[in-house]
């Protein structure tokens, strides 16, 4: 399973290209939902060392859709997922470790527009 890869091409991309890469990468979000099941974190009642790897996709998710207006984990189709993405994002250590969210809107702002800009001169008539 493959997570990031789909979720920075639907960040780097508009329009049908950003749409297929949603459906991929929402295609192994399930995956993730699953794993939730009857958890409160991926090792169970605790932070674990998943939690800790995907922290980014907690963090990250409502960053993405603001840049590049795209929404992966709606409650209604991912409710575990959303949960955890709360849940984690509520707990002390991770809070307290979060990087600033104007600095990362910034950061990928400028990702996702400089991705847009190599598209449109790969596309240009030479």
């Amino acid at each position: 399973m493959k997570i990031f890869p789909p979720i920075v091409d639907a960040l780097c991309s508009e329009g049908k290209e950003q749409e297929e890469a949603i459906v991929k990468a929402r295609e192994n979000l399930k995956y993730l939902q699953e794993e939730l099941k009857g958890k409160k974190f991926f090792a169970g009642k605790q932070i674990g060392f998943a939690d800790i790897a995907l922290r980014w996709l907690a963090q990250h998710e409502n960053v993405f859709e603001e840049v590049a207006s795209m929404k992966l984990i709606a409650e209604d189709e991912f409710p575990l997922l959303s949960q955890w993405q709360k849940t984690l994002s509520d707990a002390p250590i991770i809070k307290e470790n979060w990087a600033p969210r104007d600095k990362l809107v910034t950061k990928f702002q400028a990702i996702h527009e400089r991705e847009l800009v190599k598209k449109l001169k790969k596309g240009a008539p030479k």
